[in-house]
């Protein structure tokens, strides 16, 4: 961000839009793959699904650290989704646009997208430290 700003404001647009087009696909993999590897450490484990439906696993540490973990990863997919298919979209058509008129609804935008995605790397970091905390056991 702090590289670009010499840039005028419609390439800048079109630069962060380019650049969001292009890392969106790693970012969902890498969701995917963290979903994925979490599912199948769960049943290496001996996790099935009358396991969390009964609500007997939550008791233990082990059961309680996953039902976060999993409860996470649901509120980054959904922060990931708000930005990728909403905030991020908005916020570099608005910086591409050439209306000042809509100055704060812009920076707005901006905010709420850099938010979004601060947010959503906070939550992978704690999602990923907390599948480490339950496979080597928690401190």
């Amino acid at each position: 961000m702090p590289a670009t700003r010499p840039l005028p404001p419609v390439e800048r647009g079109a630069l962060f839009d380019a650049i969001g087009r292009r890392f969106r696909l790693v970012g969902w993999g890498c969701i995917g793959l963290l979903i994925v590897t979490g599912t199948l450490s769960s049943v290496y484990r001996g996790l099935s699904w009358e396991n969390p439906l009964s609500g007997s696993y939550v008791a233990s540490d082990v059961g309680w650290l996953l039902a976060l973990t999993v409860g996470l990863v649901a509120l980054m997919v959904a922060i990931s989704l708000a930005h990728d298919l909403w905030l991020g979209p908005a916020s570099s058509r608005a910086l591409a646009s050439a209306d000042t008129g809509s100055e704060v609804v812009r920076r707005r935008l901006q905010r709420a997208s850099r938010w979004t995605a601060r947010s959503s790397l906070v939550l992978a970091l704690v999602v990923v430290a907390l599948a480490v905390a339950l496979v080597r056991g928690l401190p």
